[in-house]
């Protein structure tokens, strides 16, 4: 093995996603040698763009959240200045009424806005709004970049020292961050609101389960959401390129049927083509219950660990609707912003109207993306390209795997019934459809692979979750029961995301390279 170091490399990636590229690129600009094996023809993942017809539409994520992961991550890898952000207000459609957020720095404003229709509820806002900071603040300063807390026990005591000068103030929050992490977050709100209809407006974008921290830090895409110019893809399609001009592969179409293992450790892949390559770490940057049920032998992995690997459950996915509209952006009534959240009911969503409700479509809370607003050459001179996401379970009406006919049948009427809900707000925008097509969970499934078509990874419900903790136990998750086997992504710490990506795409690759690098000492 050692002696055919050509076909040999540092890690191998598996899964081109987010994660994975951000993996790939910190162990490539440190010049180790990484092959990252995607089962699609393009990188990316949920990070997608296309064109159609003159309109470019992001096919999953659509723009960039908590912009502080992000954009130092890029800059730590010198890409930053090639990437030119625009930065969107975001408007929040209630009740026929549309109110616009344009404060960057100011998350009260925020609040001040539902202030302004529940007047009643200022009290509990005002309590909320104080946990809120208190998760910003920790956020901030736990997960900045280029010295996240992680990375601490990494660097010299001169450089700590400064860091607990300017942080550790943040330490006296943990205690009641930890309490939030440990809270689902509707009986929170329940517990400091009494109007119904705002419950449901802070609650009806997350699935049951979710921590209070989680939807609190959630609010922070409020006052800090950026589209980066080209569409999202311009982030996976730069650090696709750079990771080769520092040296590293990508292989694209390439599916790993199995991983390889020498004396209990993970020491390659074998291809469904039947091609074995050889590595001294993997880093699964996918679905993480395939890579360890799918791609490895069951008497590898504990029992408890095994049996709560299956059990566990996955999270939501999103039912995408995609239309080219003949009607200018500005006629739209969107004051401006790229981004709106739409509830169109106030009357609220309940898990059991995810599975059951059979015209969901019509009164569950839209995200409507509408890029074009910032770069006018992604529609054609006059019109508009607009993308409509709306959550969704995979069991929704009885599941959607279904025959072909009925399956087109059904998607036809929940696009329907979602153009319908828009157009409380839109009056006649039906009319004025020129193209118009969908993506359903089975068709995040089978273009990612993602169990169920899960867009978050593993569910949001304590008993039922595989990875649930707090942020403190991120740099922990990255390490799977098998020696030289790790996981980056969305699968390896709940709630994901495309932060959660980057940042454990990042803690992988530093584990490799520290152990990398204890080696190459030892050898001295």
């Amino acid at each position: 093995m050692e002696n055919n170091r050509k076909n040999y490399y540092d890690a191998i990636i598996i899964g081109g996603g987010l994660a994975g590229l951000t993996a790939a690129s910190f162990l490539a600009k440190e010049g180790r040698k990484v092959l990252v094996c995607e089962q699609s023809d393009q990188v990316g993942g949920l990070f997608n763009s296309f064109w159609r017809s003159g309109y470019l539409f992001d096919g999953g994520i659509k723009a960039i959240e908590n912009s502080s992961v992000m954009m130092p991550m890029l800059a730590q890898l010198g890409l930053l200045e090639q990437v030119h952000f625009h930065p969107s207000p975001i408007a929040l459609i209630i009740g026929g009424n549309i109110q616009v957020i344009r404060q960057f720095e100011d998350v009260e404003s925020y609040f001040r806005m539902l202030q302004e229709f529940f007047p009643s509820e200022k009290a509990g806002l005002k309590k909320i709004l104080q946990d809120t900071k208190t998760v910003y603040d920790l956020m901030d300063g736990f997960l900045s970049f280029p010295i996240p807390f992680f990375d601490l026990p990494n660097t010299g005591n001169e450089v700590r020292a400064e860091w607990f000068r300017n942080q550790g103030a943040l330490f006296t929050h943990i205690p009641r961050a930890l309490s939030l992490m440990r809270q689902d977050f509707r009986p929170y709100l329940e517990k400091h609101l009494n109007n119904s209809n705002l419950i449901n407006i802070l609650s009806d974008l997350f699935p049951d389960g979710t921590s209070v921290f989680f939807g609190l830090g959630y609010f922070r895409m409020f006052t800090d959401y950026y589209y980066p110019e080209g569409g999202i893809r311009t982030i996976p399609h730069l650090l696709s390129e750079s990771l080769q001009n520092w040296g590293g592969e990508i292989r694209l179409n390439t599916r790993v049927e199995n991983l390889l293992f020498d004396c209990g450790r993970a020491s390659g892949v074998r291809l469904i083509t039947g091609e074995e390559i050889r590595a001294d770490y993997m880093i699964a940057a996918g679905d993480l219950r395939q890579a360890l049920t799918q791609l490895t032998p069951e008497t590898m992995l504990p029992k408890k660990f095994n049996r709560k690997l299956k059990d566990a459950e996955v999270s939501h996915s999103v039912f995408n609707v995609f239309l080219g509209i003949d009607r200018s952006v500005e006629s739209l009534g969107l004051q401006g912003c790229s981004h709106v959240f739409y509830h169109p009911d106030l009357n609220g969503i309940s898990e059991n109207d995810r599975i059951h409700r059979p015209d969901y479509f019509r009164h569950v809370p839209q995200e409507i993306s509408v890029p074009c607003l910032h770069q006018n050459e992604l529609a054609p001179q006059g019109k508009t390209g607009i993308m409509i996401s709306a959550m969704t379970s995979w069991d929704y009406n009885g599941g959607w795997e279904r025959e072909p006919a009925e399956y087109e049948s059904l998607k036809e009427k929940y696009t329907s019934d979602l153009i319908a809900g828009l157009e409380k707000f839109i009056p006649q925008l039906n009319d004025h459809i020129e193209i118009c097509f969908s993506a359903t969970p089975l068709t995040i499934a089978r273009r990612t692979s993602n169990t169920k078509g899960a867009i978050m990874g593993w569910s949001y419900h304590k008993e039922r979750t595989f990875s649930r903790g707090n942020f403190l136990q991120m740099k922990s998750s990255v390490f799977t029961p098998i020696p030289g086997l790790l996981t980056a992504g969305h699968w390896a710490y709940s709630p994901g995301g495309s932060p959660v990506a980057v940042l454990t795409g990042k803690l992988a690759a530093e584990a490799v390279l520290n152990d990398l690098n204890k080696k190459a000492e030892h050898k001295k």
